[in-house]
């Protein structure tokens, strides 16, 4: 069984950097849609069986049941690591064989693209997505679902990379746009409004007069 965790921070303490750039409500609106962006991108896919998000966040989680995901009480947040293991721990007692980790803030993800990345996972092994900067790990597929531990945070991607060495699993590094755009930084968030996109998150950028971001000629 193949099954996606999607971890997320209470919308009140999420991408706070945004907020150089947005209100309080305007960067939980922004949050809220990346996250509905990437929730309807992975309940979509054909190769998933069940979608988990794990979050202490009410307003997430009755999101993610509303569109027929599962939902793992974080609690009280214990951080991406932690997010991401409790939520393992609930998959693999599930069943599942496979454990995808998509973060929540990659809105341009499409279902096309999770399927890939499953189809590119070697087994036993990991498949890993860089983010933009490629130092850090945006999706992760884990394939038995513990094979290695998760290890996000500063430089991940190597990290991971090293976590499969150790555990001697095959590990595969698959660069793609979409899913390594993530949005952080207000700079970010005004590449994304550049481009037209048929997401909630960009829907919202409009609605706040986000700027697009124009390379001089």
């Amino acid at each position: 069984m193949h099954v996606a965790l999607v971890p997320a921070k209470p919308l009140s303490l999420a991408k706070t950097r945004l907020g150089t750039l947005l209100s309080d409500a305007d960067r939980v609106a922004v949050t809220y849609a990346m996250f509905a962006d990437v929730l309807a991108a992975l309940v979509a896919t054909t190769r998933l069986d069940r979608v988990l998000v794990v979050t202490a966040d009410e307003r997430l989680a009755a999101h993610a049941r509303t569109i027929g995901a599962g939902v793992v009480d974080e609690g009280v947040p214990r951080g991406l690591n932690g997010a991401v293991a409790l939520a393992t721990d609930a998959a693999l007692r599930q069943g599942a064989s496979t454990v995808v980790v998509v973060l929540s803030d990659v809105p341009l993800l499409r279902a096309a693209d999770v399927d890939e990345l499953l189809a590119r996972t070697p087994r036993p092994g990991v498949a890993l997505v860089p983010s933009k900067e490629g130092t850090g790990t945006n999706a992760i597929v884990r394939s038995p679902g513990g094979v290695v531990p998760p290890c996000f945070g500063g430089r991940s991607l190597e990290r991971h990379v090293t976590a499969a060495e150790r555990h001697h699993v095959a590990c595969r590094i698959w660069r793609n746009v979409r899913i390594g755009f993530d949005v952080d930084v207000p700079d970010d968030l005004a590449a994304f409004a550049s481009t037209e996109s048929a997401t909630a998150t960009y829907r919202e950028a409009m609605r706040l007069g986000v700027v697009p971001f124009r390379p001089s000629a």
